[in-house]
């Protein structure tokens, strides 16, 4: 399986090239050995780098918890309105929120 193309957003201080055995990529664990307590927290060298696309995720789940709740009454009054054929568009409205959304995009 090729993985260049999922990395390419990766800058080489984000990728790690130690592969085990099955090519999967590991990072090393602290030992009791090497010096490093894992119950201390993490030391002021110690920094995460987030690239364009982390950041992008992060600006989505923002908006996205900005929505609104979902109404589930509303959501079933009007699918019953369109099952009885009562539901009526207002196609003036509708064309200016298709133009203000391809404004949106551009």
């Amino acid at each position: 399986m090729n993985i260049n193309k999922l990395n390419q957003g990766l800058n080489d201080s984000t990728q790690k090239t130690n592969s085990g055995p099955s090519g999967s990529q590991a990072t090393p664990e602290p030992t009791k050995g090497d010096g490093v307590n894992p119950s201390q927290g993490a030391s002021a060298a110690d920094q995460v780098k987030l690239s364009a696309s982390g950041r992008s995720i992060q600006q989505i789940e923002a908006d996205i918890k900005s929505l609104p709740e979902v109404n589930d009454a509303t959501i079933e009054r009007i699918r019953n309105a369109i099952a009885e054929g009562e539901f009526k568009v207002d196609y003036q409205r509708l064309a200016g929120k298709m133009l203000q959304f391809d404004d949106q995009l551009n």
